[in-house]
């Protein structure tokens, strides 16, 4: 017995297609390519060693004002080190904290949301109790307050997003098992015995993967920028490590006299999110089966 999956059923060229046909999320895959080929490439890419520091070239503006060179297009910081080549190896950072955090919150959420779901009573009443308590708390003052205990770092940073924001996961997928589980086919497979893990697996899983992965790729930029916060007040991933949260703590004591230290990590922050959620709100579309057709 087969599920309706929901979603449209399109190959890889009409999806490509689709996707060129649409500028915005152009924009964002093309951003996005970039920023991950950068981030992989690191070694390749960057013109100097983002940790080495030259104190004789400190605060060196970029290569078109008076003082600047092409040798460090984008200036250097108040160490001297090369604000470019620390922002292509920031965005390694960035990268893998969104991805991870998310795999591992978008994993706890699906199978927590469809447990609720499916099963109901009482221990969707536990789960969602849990739930609302989370969401009743300021992410980032509860962020901050763990941190503060814990102590920053990566590892640290990563295992305490995923643990708080598996919680908007659970609420989404609760909500679309919930009216996937009523449907004839679920009925028509619970009533020749078929195991609640196949009715899960095979059944309800292919029904709100979709809803899951177009909050996954919204989820990606929110917790880049929660990241970026962390580290720009202190408690995220701590110096030498560049990141482009650090990048703009360090450069908010310069904003008046050397603009670049901070302008250009926000700038490559801001266009990476907004790419990110360029590409959601394509995948939205695309994996809506009431939207237009490509």
């Amino acid at each position: 017995m087969k599920s309706v999956a929901l979603g449209k059923k399109v190959g890889l060229p009409r999806m490509w297609t689709r996707a060129t046909r649409d500028r915005a999320a152009l924009f964002g895959w093309v951003v996005i390519i970039l920023v991950i080929i950068m981030a992989i490439a690191a070694p390749l890419v960057a013109p100097h060693d983002p940790l080495q520091q030259d104190i004789s070239a400190r605060l060196k503006p970029p290569f078109w004002a008076s003082g600047g060179s092409l040798e460090r297009p984008l200036g250097t910081d108040q160490l001297g080190r090369d604000i470019l080549s620390r922002i292509i190896y920031g965005a390694r950072v960035s990268l893998f904290v969104g991805v991870t955090a998310v795999s591992i919150a978008g994993v706890i959420g699906i199978v927590v949301g469809t447990v609720a779901g499916y099963y109901g009573g009482l221990v969707d009443e536990v789960i969602m109790r849990i739930v609302e308590v989370r969401l009743s708390i300021p992410l980032i003052l509860l962020l901050i307050a763990v941190l503060a205990i814990f102590g920053p770092g990566l590892r640290n940073v990563i295992l305490l997003l995923a643990l708080t924001e598996w919680v908007v996961y659970a609420r989404v997928v609760r909500a679309e098992v919930l009216s996937v589980r009523e449907r004839e086919f679920i009925e028509a497979a619970r009533s020749i015995g078929v195991p609640d893990a196949r009715i899960i697996a095979l059944h309800l899983l292919p029904n709100v993967l979709s809803s899951a992965i177009v909050l996954a790729s919204v989820e990606v930029g929110n917790l880049i920028i929660l990241e970026s916060t962390l580290s720009f007040l202190g408690i995220g991933v701590l110096p030498p490590t560049p990141t482009w949260g650090n990048m703009l703590g360090e450069g908010r004591d310069y904003l008046l006299t050397a603009w670049w230290l901070a302008t250009f990590p926000g700038l490559v922050l801001a266009i990476t999110v907004l790419s990110i959620n360029l590409i959601g709100d394509w995948l939205r579309d695309w994996l809506d089966p009431r939207s237009s057709a490509a």
